[in-house]
């Protein structure tokens, strides 16, 4: 395994998809503690995090003849997190909540059901944009979509710290989503939600 140690990521990421299994076990044991801190905390459960991790690894696994490395295993692998993160908290979700807020059931189902290759975004430039159009929301509906998306806080809470009606709460975000989703597209709603 010493020989190993080396060899660059894209070296390994060639090995591994030659079925190479000590390689994909130095992956595995390099990064999956970093993963699962990051799981840990932004699920709040420490088996979803878990099971978070485990899939990725074996989707790693599974696809590994298909794989192609286009940065380095921590860029990789920590796109991967932020998405199964976003997965497992879209589950979360009421049915009804997300298709009034974000669209159809359908449209969700099709979003979810796609296998994209979210190493192509740069996270960093995504999380400004984002932030540029929150900032642009007008003041009532950017402190509730804020108080929704970086506090978790439930449209009940919100609706009390701020002496609103829980109606209203949900207009406010129903509003921010909507300029989202015209803006960033849907797809991009979803990998900053929690980044």
């Amino acid at each position: 395994m010493a020989s190993y140690v080396t060899l660059s990521d894209q070296e390994l990421a060639d090995l591994l998809r030659n079925g190479n299994e000590t390689v994909f076990k130095i992956i595995y044991d390099r990064y999956w503690s970093k993963l699962y801190f990051v799981a840990s905390k932004k699920l709040n459960d420490p088996a979803e995090a878990e099971e978070a991790v485990q899939d990725i690894f074996l989707d790693l696994w599974k696809n590994r003849e298909s794989f192609r490395l286009k940065v380095n295993f921590e860029n990789y692998l920590a796109v991967a997190v932020k998405f199964q993160i976003i997965k497992r908290r879209a589950k979360r979700l009421r049915r009804s909540v997300i298709e009034q807020q974000l669209g159809t059931e359908a449209e969700l189902e099709h979003f979810q059901s796609q296998n994209y290759d979210w190493s192509q975004y740069d996270l960093d430039e995504l999380q400004k944009r984002l932030s540029n159009i929150v900032d642009m929301l007008p003041p009532k509906c950017k402190l509730v979509f804020n108080m929704s998306r970086d506090e978790n806080y439930t449209n009940k809470k919100i609706a009390a710290e701020l002496g609103i009606s829980e109606k209203a709460v949900e207009k406010h975000v129903t509003q921010a989503l909507k300029v989202l989703k015209s803006k960033l597209g849907l797809s991009l709603i979803f990998i900053l939600f929690l980044s």
